[in-house]
């Protein structure tokens, strides 16, 4: 576990509400919908894929708010520009397949509470490298807000 304090971020995004029962029906075709936008729009991307959750508690049934968004250049004037602020958090790099997110939240929620931390409701994953054919490839870090 890394404790970090990720800097404020401009992003292009999409905010829903959804639950982890129905996240599936977003990966891959959000993502592509804001990267169509993007090119649209003709702005720059400067990092990878971020996903963000507000209110997720592991029950799949949970209705939480996700935004999903790509690093922009900041002073980008859209209704879909939105300004994350920094954000203390402890950090830890899950490799392979999501379907396996599980154990690695475990692990690092479990790594909170054993070092005397508070969680603030804000997870966030950011996937560093997205492989749908070989998923043992992927490379997302996962972030738990902290107090």
């Amino acid at each position: 576990m890394e404790i970090k304090n990720v800097r404020q971020t401009t992003i292009y995004a999409h905010e829903i509400k959804t639950s982890l029962k129905l996240i599936g029906e977003h990966v891959k075709v959000l993502p592509e919908k804001i990267l169509e936008e993007i090119d649209l729009k003709g702005l720059a991307i400067t990092g990878p894929q971020i996903w963000i959750y507000k209110g997720a508690d592991g029950n799949p049934d949970t209705v939480f708010d996700l935004t999903v968004g790509f690093p922009v250049n900041p002073g980008n004037e859209s209704e879909n520009v939105k300004i994350l602020e920094s954000f203390k958090c402890t950090s830890i790099i899950h490799k392979g397949d999501w379907g396996k997110f599980k154990e690695t939240y475990d692990k690092i929620i479990g790594d909170v509470f054993k070092n005397g931390h508070q969680m603030t409701g804000e997870s966030r994953e950011i996937y560093h490298q997205v492989d749908f054919e070989n998923t043992e490839n992927n490379l997302t870090e996962i972030q738990i807000g902290i107090k």
